[in-house]
């Protein structure tokens, strides 16, 4: 899972994340450039549907408006997102389970998602 370190004062967002999927690569190695922060687990790939509701967490716009708010500038460095809260990962893993496999939803989805699987109830168990 990987976040821009980046994003134009114009930007909707200030963070924006993406999933990278080994799958969709047939190189035998990758490289990311500096500019991104990549979310790992012990220097390993996340989970699939972790790394789906990771990414559909951090691309809702609760965590803008977090974001905004505690932050004046347009970096978003590897600091900020370890000393933000996130979610549990079970409710990453049953969020990015929720997503399925078709294209990626637009910002209205993403926050329906959000709030079904963790500002609700549905979402806290």
């Amino acid at each position: 899972m990987l976040t821009k370190r980046f994003s134009a004062k114009e930007e909707r967002r200030r963070v924006v994340a993406a999933v990278y999927d080994p799958g969709d690569v047939t190189a035998g190695e990758v490289g990311f450039e500096n500019h991104l922060n990549v979310f790992h687990h012990r220097e390993r790939g996340l989970d699939e549907y972790l790394a789906r509701g990771l990414c559909l967490w951090l691309n809702g716009t609760a965590v803008d408006r977090f974001f905004r708010t505690f932050s004046g500038h347009t970096q978003v460095n590897a600091t900020d997102l370890r000393s933000m809260r996130y979610p549990s990962r079970k409710q990453l893993a049953r969020l990015g389970s929720a997503l399925g496999h078709g294209a990626w939803p637009d910002q209205e989805k993403i926050d329906a998602l959000v709030a079904r699987h963790v500002f609700t109830e549905e979402g806290s168990g």
